[in-house]
């Protein structure tokens, strides 16, 4: 039988990010204008993939382990100033979930030196709760203390769901139970202690330069200001020392997806027969480009209006043929897309803003649209090509950006399986001991008063 999977993991960030997917601690963030959500970063090969291989977080459960034993149990969107203000009030319960997800990673980073010891835990800390001591779980006779899976799940629950029927409710809508939830974090910390076991079986190495290079590429995609990115991580709970920590282990979990489960790239007939299968989820795709003009939050009457002004000058002299549109943009335009001459791509493959896709979805080829008003500023929008076909026959008849993203969502996939199936297999052959859930532990609830 399946079991729910744990919450899902999503961090807000500033007005002008795209929403962050966090699943570990690999956060890959991207500057845009103009996108809520890149479809494309969910089906990107990355480190941030859960341990097996899906699109789930650290909580990510899968079928109950056949070779797993269970001992029966006894009877019974602001401006960067306004976020960084409301990000010190208070953390939302949104970022609580990312750190729960984070705290069951970092506490795995020294499985190896607590393995030596026999035994799993983490570094106690005084809680406003009552530990009960004890072991939950046993993986290749290395113990999983009770109060490790408390602290992880109570990380949670403190300070959001402090009254037990806001508690059960939250996990009513999980489709979990105290014991299901507990079984969940033992089934995520057993999966992550045995691919450390599997990294020393296979060899696998992060070295300095891997680590100085993450980093490198964290920092670049949060728009280059290290200070910056410093803080946005420290919100929600790391240090750069920490950070690294994790990388470190995800870039460890993606070099052992690379040996078990290597990436091959999918034939045309493959992609062709993808294409035909999915075609009304492509079909009507809008290539655009864009001239952003920004507009403060905080903006007067006065000084939108001057923006305006100025976006509309520009706009007439494109109007006029004075100047080519991609020479404006990378001329005018202050979107990080600007160097591109405005590019943003396919919006069959991404999620633009309501605004600017109800202006793009009513221009034809080579069209402009007049000024789009946002809460980014005023923008001009060109189309520049759409994707129309009754029936693929031959990859020349699909633009290069959406054969190349079926093409990566397909070698994905396939990663994904072998490398679940392999996973699957390491598992099963692992010997996984699960100990009754301790009555008073103090994420015990009566789901009777998720109705309350």
């Amino acid at each position: 039988a399946s079991r729910a999977a744990g919450p899902s993991v999503e961090m807000e960030g500033p007005a002008h990010l795209r929403t962050l997917i966090c699943k570990s601690a690999c956060i890959p963030i991207y500057p845009c204008g103009i996108m809520k959500k890149s479809v494309n970063d969910m089906v990107a090969r990355n480190a941030a993939t859960s341990s097996d291989g899906s699109e789930e977080g650290t909580m990510a459960v899968g079928r109950r382990n056949p070779k797993v034993k269970r001992e029966a149990p006894e009877a019974s969107e602001p401006t960067k100033k306004q976020v960084k203000e409301a990000r010190k009030e208070k953390l939302s319960k949104t970022a609580k979930i990312v750190l729960v997800a984070i705290g069951i990673l970092a506490m795995l980073l020294s499985v190896t030196a607590m393995a030596c010891s026999g035994v799993l835990n983490e570094v106690n800390k005084e809680e406003p709760y009552e530990l009960t001591g004890g072991v939950a779980a046993t993986v290749n006779g290395v113990n999983i203390k009770e109060d490790t899976v408390t602290n992880q799940i109570m990380s949670l629950r403190t300070g959001s769901y402090d009254k037990d029927a806001d508690w059960a409710a939250y996990l009513a809508s999980q489709g979990l139970t105290p014991e299901s939830y507990r079984e969940n974090v033992i089934d995520g910390i057993a999966r992550q202690y045995l691919l450390v076991e599997a990294e020393k079986e296979y060899g696998i190495t992060v070295s300095q330069e891997d680590l100085d290079k993450a980093w490198k590429d964290a920092v670049k995609n949060y728009g280059g200001d290290e200070k910056a990115f410093v803080e946005m991580i420290e919100q929600v709970g790391f240090t750069k020392d920490t950070y690294l920590e994790n990388i470190k282990s995800s870039l460890a979990q993606q070099k052992l997806k690379d040996e078990v489960a290597p990436a091959e790239k999918p034939s045309d007939e493959e992609i062709i027969t993808y294409l035909n299968e999915n075609l009304s989820t492509y079909n009507g795709a809008r290539r655009s480009s864009h001239i952003l003009f920004k507009v403060a939050e905080d903006a007067t009457d006065e000084q939108r209006a001057k923006v305006e002004a100025e976006a509309q000058k520009v706009l007439d002299q494109i109007n006029a043929g004075e100047i080519e549109f991609a020479k404006a943009a990378k001329k005018y335009s202050e979107d990080s897309s600007a160097d591109k001459g405005g590019d943003v791509g396919w919006d069959k493959l991404t999620t633009f803003v309501p605004e600017y896709q109800d202006a793009l979805s009513k221009l034809g080829v080579d069209q402009v649209s007049g000024l789009v008003k946002t809460t980014y500023g005023y923008h001009i929008i060109k189309c520049t090509e759409l994707f129309e076909v009754q029936t693929v026959t031959s990859l020349d008849e699909v633009p290069e950006g959406i054969r190349t993203y079926v093409s990566d969502m397909l070698e994905s996939q396939a990663v994904a399986t072998a490398y679940g199936e392999w996973l699957t297999d390491y598992t099963e052959k692992a010997e996984i001991k699960i100990n009754p859930m301790p009555e008073n532990v103090p994420y015990n609830v009566d789901m009777k008063k998720a109705s309350e």
